[in-house]
């Protein structure tokens, strides 16, 4: 076989760490893995108590594939408003395999090339955390001000 396998099966081991992984944090609300909506997917609900009080609700949702594959989303909710952006690491025209699709809308125009690590654990604990309380705090200023 020459090259990575390109098959999209679900890495149900990884996003079963995570769901433990997340379910001890604090800031979690909730864990759902696999739930009807999003049978490939492990969705996190963050607890709105850490936001401003105009976000009424925030969630991470997390795919991972064998193949190496996947995406994380991160919404969030103020006064029906939602605001979207997005980590991938896919094989698609627009961009690079691993890219980063920006707020609000994670549309492909504003999308950035990135590297990840190799791992989905490492780029959760490495990006998207840090990334996530940096929000925290940008939603907390512009809050005050």
């Amino acid at each position: 076989m020459t090259g990575p396998d390109r098959s999209r099966s679900v890495d149900e081991a990884t996003l079963r760490y995570l769901a433990r992984a997340f379910g001890r944090r604090p800031e979690v609300r909730e864990t759902s893995l696999f739930p009807t909506k999003e049978l490939e997917s492990l969705v996190v609900t963050l607890d709105t108590e850490y936001y401003p009080a105009a976000v009424d609700g925030v969630s991470l949702e997390l795919r991972a594939y064998t193949n190496g594959d996947f995406h994380v989303s991160y919404h969030e909710t103020r006064a029906g408003d939602r605001r979207t952006c997005r980590w991938d690491r896919h094989d698609q025209p627009h961009n690079a395999r691993d890219h980063y699709h920006p707020l609000p809308d994670a549309g492909t125009t504003a999308t950035v090339d990135r590297n990840y690590a190799t791992d989905l654990t490492r780029v959760v604990e490495r990006t998207v955390l840090p990334w996530v309380d940096d929000g925290v705090g940008a939603l907390w200023e512009s809050a005050t001000d």
